[in-house]
């Protein structure tokens, strides 16, 4: 499938060149601040007054202007968007919280799948109910489908990184769930970008679990050849959850 835009490297970030301008929605550290959905807001707050206000990721709606994506959504009802997601953490030193995505839930009982096409980065993923969590690392050209019980967000990895999702146009997205809340675990870069974590005590205590090995599945290859599997999938939570059930 080919989406109409070529990734570059221009040192150590990534850019997408899609030969036309193209808008983005840019997520800026003072909104994630101001939103409460970090954990770390003291040593966020001193990367907001020494650097300005950085951008954190960016998404570009594909439907809204490449020909196949627009295809794509009137025929089989699926947005496609891409997530441009900064290597970085909010702190001015090397370690502190890793950059992320504000994260949200689905209005609807419908899924959505993510896949890397640039760069490793992580899934954190958290049920609505019990608050248990999984922070899964999707690898470049591998795929993870998301059932609609979890409220998910993007974690950077050690560079940038570049995400495909498709979610059907009418799941919703809920972002008040995370709002001056966060998620129960937040993700941490120490000494040698060896991870951890940090409990958040907005929420009652709850599991968590990594999940580093998951079976290789390339979403972009079934939606080119089996674009209605693509949908059934995504309209049926019970279809994720055969697909996702080994790890999760």
């Amino acid at each position: 499938m080919n989406l109409g835009f070529s990734i570059k490297k221009c040192g150590e970030e990534i850019k997408l060149d899609f030969g036309k301008i193209v808008e983005s929605k840019k997520r800026y550290l003072s909104e994630l601040l101001k939103d409460k959905v970090i954990l770390d807001l003291e040593n966020a707050k001193k990367v907001l007054e020494k650097k300005g206000d950085v951008v954190i990721y960016e998404v570009y709606n594909l439907w809204k202007f490449d020909e196949i994506a627009e295809k794509f959504l009137k025929n089989f009802g699926m947005m496609m968007d891409i997530t441009l997601l900064k290597c970085g953490n909010f702190s001015l030193e090397d370690e502190g919280e890793a950059f992320c995505t504000y994260g949200h839930a689905h209005q609807k009982n419908l899924g959505e799948v993510y896949q890397v096409l640039k760069n490793d980065c992580f899934l954190l993923l958290t049920n609505k109910k019990t608050f248990n969590s999984y922070l899964v690392k999707i690898k470049e050209n591998y795929s993870f489908f998301i059932h609609p019980s979890f409220i998910h967000r993007l974690i950077s990895g050690k560079k940038d990184s570049v995400i495909l999702n498709f979610v059907p146009k009418d799941a919703g997205h809920d972002y008040e769930i995370v709002k001056n809340r966060g998620f129960p675990f937040h993700v941490f870069y120490g000494k040698n970008k060896k991870l951890y974590f940090k409990e958040n005590e907005k929420y009652p205590k709850a599991g968590l679990v990594l999940v580093e090995d998951i079976k290789k599945l390339d979403v972009m290859k079934l939606a080119e050849k089996k674009p209605e599997k693509l949908k059934e999938i995504l309209r049926r939570p019970k279809d994720i959850y055969a697909i996702t059930k080994n790890y999760l």
